[in-house]
């Protein structure tokens, strides 16, 4: 079979095409991966065509003589895969399967525009229907998969969680017949390109040294109501979603990847906890990476999981960097987000841990969370008061919360009333379209850590909150957020960053 299979996201790491492209060829079928990232970035708009037609007329050409075609997403990028889709199934007679975490909460959804929909994990399942449809079997019955066939809907069950994480091959970066769309055409990807595509992201820029960025595990062992995880593990099942992959099957990984691309100067661990992991398994891991790899290196962290032990042995490895969310100092809202066990004694307890390595590595980067719709003005002065105990140095990385579909603060939020249009206000909303409020101005001043504590703690004083935070007050504060969202703009424009 020959396959194409499209990644949507705006950088070209994915991972999860990535790997499938590697599984598929595995069992001696030919892929074709491209990757396509919305021209527009982060600056989503609502009922806009995302990408020229000279690019889906070439993607058009680049497909003709496939056999399956593969389209990846996320909620946010629902617009580019209707776009791409209806102009593929224009010319092309080859079924399109939708697969990623928006097919796998929204199943019905996307069987309206695809053939078939992919639902949960996807090595498996994928393989299966490349060879029935090769081999004429019947494609309505393959566990995971959604089907259409004359006129009727077949809705199969998800099969097990592969615990066998090992059975996957490492990401496919060959570099054969791989292609990305690239100052609007779509053109090979060979390696300098890809050098230069992953130094633009963002931690690349961070760090000063180009990312490779994996991961060594799936799942979360936490229940965050705002996160797709959670509405995933209701889809499994709690028991066997937390996975790893054995610590040499990452190192052969790591090895090939540094011998296919020296360029790359970092690894970036992007697992949703990867402190989740045992001390044992950690320490375990650090030695084999010190000795096989040597990278400076980044991973995630949760307050629960920190400990003074699994740091200093991933310092030791090289670790340089790492990001913990935070989301909020209201103790109201933390509850609401399912992290009443993530209080602010305990966020504080792994900052001083973090802390105490702060000779040793980069600012650490500290998630909040913004704009959620239950937070009171009080909600927010307490999230602000937080951030003034921060040890530092530190960086903030404020995300303005999307209500994704799936997620209990989503079925929440839509019983109680706060969602009126879907589409505008969680499919096409970015985590960077913060609210121009007088507390969302000041955990802005405070993203480098530089900004005085004591000032800040003033300034979300209750008096202070009153009068900045009031509506007489609110044309000059939208002002001055404005005024750095454009400064923003106009570095990024000056030294010619995404």
């Amino acid at each position: 079979m020959k396959i194409a299979l499209i990644s949507p996201y705006p950088d070209i790491t994915a991972f999860g095409v990535r790997t499938i492209s590697a599984f598929l060829r595995a069992h001696g079928h030919e892929t074709r991966l491209f990757f396509l990232p919305d021209p527009l970035g982060d600056e989503l708009l609502a009922d806009v065509e995302r990408y020229p037609d000279t690019a889906l007329d070439r993607l058009a050409e680049l497909c003709a003589d496939c056999d399956l075609i593969g389209v990846s997403l996320m909620t946010n990028y629902f617009d580019n895969a209707e776009q791409i889709t209806r102009r593929l199934k224009r010319t092309l007679k080859a079924p399109v399967v939708w697969g990623g975490v928006h097919p796998t909460i929204r199943p019905a959804e996307c069987i309206e525009r695809a053939d078939f929909v992919c639902v949960g994990d996807g090595e498996e399942a994928f393989l299966e229907l490349a060879e029935r449809l090769q081999n004429g079997g019947d494609v309505t019955n393959i566990k995971n998969i959604w089907a259409r066939e004359g006129g009727k809907l077949f809705k199969n069950q998800v099969r097990p969680l592969s615990q066998n994480l090992d059975a996957y091959p490492a990401p496919d970066y060959s570099h054969k017949d791989h292609f990305v769309l690239w100052e609007g055409r779509i053109v090979p990807l060979k390696p300098a390109l890809t050098e230069k595509l992953l130094t633009s992201g963002s931690v690349s820029r961070l760090l000063g040294k180009t990312g490779y960025q994996t991961m060594t595990g799936r799942g979360c062992p936490h229940k965050c109501t705002y996160c797709i995880n959670d509405a995933i593990k209701r889809l499994y099942g709690p028991k066997g979603y937390l996975r790893w992959r054995s610590t040499e099957h990452v190192m052969r990984e790591l090895e090939q990847a540094k011998r296919d691309m020296p360029f790359i100067g970092f690894v970036w661990i992007s697992d949703d906890a990867f402190f989740g992991r045992k001390l044992e398994s950690i320490k375990a891991f650090c030695a084999a990476y010190k000795a096989r790899v040597g990278l400076p290196f980044t991973c995630l962290a949760s307050p629960l999981t920190m400990s003074e032990e699994k740091m200093e042995a991933l310092i030791d490895a090289g670790l340089i960097y790492l990001q913990m969310g935070v989301q909020s100092g209201s103790p109201r809202i933390q509850e609401l987000f399912n992290r009443k066990a993530m209080g602010n004694e305990k966020m504080l307890a792994a900052m001083r841990v973090i802390n105490a390595f702060r000779d040793r590595m980069f600012p650490p980067n500290y998630d909040f969370i913004l704009d959620t719709p239950y937070e009171t003005r009080e909600d927010k002065r307490q999230s602000v008061r937080f951030i003034a105990d921060i040890p530092k140095p530190f960086r903030l990385q404020p995300f303005s919360l999307v209500l994704y579909p799936g997620t209990r603060l989503h079925e929440m939020a839509v019983a109680d009333g706060f969602i009126g249009d879907e589409r505008r206000e969680v499919y096409t909303k970015s985590y960077t379209m913060r609210r121009p409020d007088y507390f969302n101005l000041l955990i802005l001043l405070s993203k480098g850590g530089h900004f005085p504590s004591a000032l800040l703690r003033f300034l979300s004083s209750r008096p202070a909150a009153a009068l900045f935070g009031s509506k007489i007050a609110a044309p000059l504060v939208r002002l001055v957020f404005d005024g750095l969202r454009l400064a923003k703009r106009s570095v990024k424009r000056l030294v010619g960053r995404p």
